[in-house]
């Protein structure tokens, strides 16, 4: 309320004053005329003054306001900004109340108003910046704007090129800004960007339903007909909806089209085939085992015989309520698992008797099995394998 008061209080002094100064303004013009006339052409004139003096005056606290803030709250400390190192010559400072800036090694704001930064892969050094409008790069060793904002999408720098949507239009430019790629291939929205990995970039078609490769001279090594192609280290995982196919940096092929999963670790390929089954090779496409196996387990059945649990421990014999339960037995067969949460059917000695093409294996006898596809239906196998009718 205090606060409140306070306020009107000055407001009232405010405009006063201006009244006063807009009447003194009139007389100092001359205008002492007391007819009907001459009174409305002072508060004419007057209220045309008093406003430009309350607009001036709105400017001024606005401008004192933006003072006192930058001298006591816009330290650029880390108390009020997440600090982001760049290099020696540049930190990018950020927070969730304004847009950030860019200050270089002498503590000078070299770039103002930016959103958000995405920085360059490999040893580029031109980082994208939004100012939330458009797109334009800097460097992030001086923090010095090299390319202005001007894109309404841009991506990352990589090996020396960045994709940009120019008028609509994607394009592939260097570190200066000049196009050096251009394959008039419309931007689509929801494309997720355009990065070159071991020479080679994934591009759509013009309907953006297919994936092809190119080189850094836009020439099309792999035509745009896949249905997605992505980087795996120094490999491409090509997808053509149906299956899927591991090539190199210079096109040769690794694993050729498979139906089914491929995952490409450090040291080797794994293909998980529609069947469940999972086969692993070098990373020179050579077989290293063409059936894994991940688990192996032992399983029980409920026998005839019953027993009377014991009663031990804090437990006394007056908590037993007089149930048995069935004493369990180990079934002949054993379970395998292949792919994760799908099993099969394997001797004693480890032959395998079934593909691993069910969810769900339980043994229901010595030698009989449950063995479901879902958690409603399933059939009954033998000790062979084979289906019980």
């Amino acid at each position: 309320m205090k606060m409140k008061r306070a306020f009107i209080l000055f407001w009232h002094g405010l405009t006063n004053l201006l009244v006063g100064i807009a009447e003194w303004f009139t007389v100092i013009l001359g205008m002492r005329d007391d007819s009907k006339y001459g009174k409305i052409l002072r508060r004419v004139i007057g209220s045309c003054f008093a406003t430009i003096m309350l607009l001036f005056a709105s400017a001024s606290i606005v401008a004192a306001s933006e003072g006192v803030y930058e001298t006591f709250f816009n330290d650029d400390s880390e108390e009020y900004y997440n600090v982001q190192y760049l290099s020696r010559g540049a930190t990018y400072y950020n927070n969730y109340l304004e847009e950030g800036f860019v200050k270089n090694a002498d503590g000078k704001k070299t770039i103002k108003d930016i959103c958000w930064i995405a920085k360059p892969l490999g040893y580029d050094s031109l980082i994208c910046y939004s100012n939330g409008k458009v797109r334009g790069y800097f460097n992030m060793y001086n923090g010095e704007v090299v390319i202005e904002p001007q894109y309404s999408h841009a991506w990352i720098f990589s090996e020396g090129l960045a994709s940009v949507d120019d008028n609509g239009w994607i394009k592939f430019i260097d570190s200066s800004g000049k196009t050096i790629i251009n394959l008039n291939i419309p931007y689509i929205p929801g494309t997720e960007g355009y990065v070159f990995h071991n020479n080679h970039c994934a591009v759509h078609n013009d309907r953006r339903d297919r994936f092809g490769l190119i080189d850094k001279k836009g020439n099309w090594v792999l035509e745009a007909e896949y249905f997605s192609i992505e980087p795996r280290d120094t490999f491409w995982l090509v997808d053509n909806s149906k299956e899927q196919s591991v090539i190199t940096d210079n096109m040769k092929t690794v694993i050729p089209f498979t139906a089914g999963e491929i995952q490409i670790y450090e040291d080797m390929i794994e293909t998980t085939l529609d069947n469940h089954t999972i086969k692993t090779y070098s990373l020179q496409g050579e077989i290293i085992d063409d059936f894994c196996i991940k688990n192996v387990e032992e399983m029980t059945y409920k026998t005839a015989e019953l027993y009377i649990p014991s009663h031990t421990n804090d437990k006394s014999q007056s908590d037993y309520n007089g149930e048995t339960y069935p004493i369990p037995a180990t079934a002949k067969c054993k379970k395998y698992e292949a792919e994760w949460g799908w099993y099969g059917l394997m001797t004693p000695e480890g032959k395998i008797l079934t593909l691993p093409s069910y969810s769900s294996i339980e043994a229901i006898g010595e030698d009989l099995y449950l063995c479901k596809k879902n958690d409603h239906s399933g059939i009954i196998l033998n000790g062979k394998g084979e289906k019980v009718e």
